[in-house]
């Protein structure tokens, strides 16, 4: 009897997703069988991940019923598990971080620490930290996509790398102090006057908030669980223009969830992919109830502009403003691995604190992924995002290297 019980469970899972009913147009899914919806399923999924609990069981209203479910999750234990290691080692007073699979979307990896245990919620699904330099991976897209500029591109600026004043941004003029960085050297290095400069005189305020747009900020996806994108307010003022260009602002804001989407859309050459989380439902007989289907959001730039976007984001690694946390990283193992990203720092009030971004992608073979790590200290750096994202990078692609 428990042999062919288990000979029928394995009938109607193929029949229900490998061989789908097919009367002309007509196609049959598991949800359309059960009810469970991408939007049923986020409803009764959101509530537990946003407090930072992932169960197996889940009850899932449909209406006509309600199905008690058992989930299957497309995070990653191993990388959950390196995350909590390192955050319970350095103990900043806030972290975030999240991973997902540029070729699918999965996500691998959503992992929320606060030092003092105060309820903040799931940090990777909120949208209430300063997107800072982190933007001008969006001002940068925009003028590589558009030919404005090439990484080559040898770009002017006067006064500090990290200051912003009116002075040296609308009235620029050359002079025996005048730096003459590459547009490459200057993302790598996070130059804010140059950023400022280049959303003001060549991108513009309108092209500025379409690639933005393009990348998923003020905008709401439908997925398995709910989650918050980025914001941004800009306007047709120089200053405004100046700001968000160079993300010298708190209006531009990101999620963490969103940054993985951002760096994944530029490994995964120009497709950005819908995030998900679940990637099985079934019933207590194993009958599917809910399959994930993988979904392309849309091409935000083009596949040159996102490989031109990755010889930026690999100086910043190499050379610019996160080389520290990778020295030595590109050595054995990891010799033939491709790592870049974005760092972006600025001071938030939700929670309080420093905020310090790193938002990349890792390639290793036919592995990819983006993500965005974020930590918050409210007085003393514990740890960098940047060196959180490499330990992580180093468990993520540990089992791509080659095996002498």
């Amino acid at each position: 009897m428990h042999r062919y019980t288990s000979l029928l469970c394995v009938a109607l899972f193929l029949y229900l997703t490998v061989l789908p009913i097919e009367l002309g147009a007509v196609r049959t899914t598991p949800s359309e069988l059960s009810g469970v919806t991408k939007s049923k399923l986020a409803t009764a999924l959101t509530p537990f991940v946003q407090t930072n609990d992932f169960p197996r069981e889940l009850p899932i209203d449909v209406g006509a019923r309600v199905h008690d479910a058992r989930i299957t999750y497309t995070l990653d234990p191993r990388l959950v598990d390196s995350l909590d290691k390192i955050y319970q080692r350095y103990k900043p007073d806030y972290g975030a971080f999240a991973a997902v699979d540029a070729h699918t979307g999965a996500v691998l990896a959503l992992y929320s620490y606060v030092k003092d245990g105060t309820p903040w919620g799931n940090l990777t699904l909120r949208n209430s930290y300063p997107a800072a330099s982190v933007f001008k991976t969006i001002t940068a897209a925009a003028a590589l996509d558009r030919n404005l500029l090439e990484p080559g591109t040898v770009l002017r600026y006067n006064g500090k790398k990290t200051s912003l004043y009116k002075k040296h941004v609308l009235k620029h003029k050359d002079n025996k102090w005048t730096r003459r960085p590459t547009l490459t050297k200057a993302f790598a290095e996070s130059i804010n006057t140059v950023f400022a400069r280049i959303g003001i005189y060549m991108v513009g305020a309108d092209y500025l908030n379409d690639y933005a747009q393009r990348f998923g900020f003020n905008t709401e996806f439908s997925t398995d669980v709910d989650f918050a994108t980025g914001s941004t307010e800009i306007n047709k003022d120089e200053w405004s223009i100046a700001e968000s260009a160079s993300g010298y602002t708190r209006t531009n804001t990101l999620s963490p969830l969103h940054g993985a989407m951002l760096a994944g859309a530029i490994v995964n050459d120009g497709h950005m992919m819908l995030p998900y989380l679940v990637e099985l439902a079934t019933d207590e007989w194993g009958i599917p109830l809910y399959l994930n289907n993988h979904q392309t959001l849309g091409n935000p730039i083009s596949a040159e502009t996102a490989r031109k976007l990755r010889r930026l984001m690999r100086e910043t690694v190499r050379r610019g403003s996160a080389r520290k946390s990778f020295r030595k990283f590109f050595q054995g193992q990891f010799e033939q691995a491709a790592v870049g990203g974005k760092t972006g720092s600025l001071t938030g009030h939700s929670p309080e604190g420093r905020y310090d971004w790193f938002v990349g992608y890792a390639e290793l073979k036919e592995k990819k992924i983006g993500f965005a790590s974020l930590t918050i200290n409210k007085e003393y750096w514990t740890v960098k995002s940047s060196y959180v994202a490499r330990k992580f990078i180093e468990t993520a692609l540990a089992e791509s290297v080659p095996q002498g």
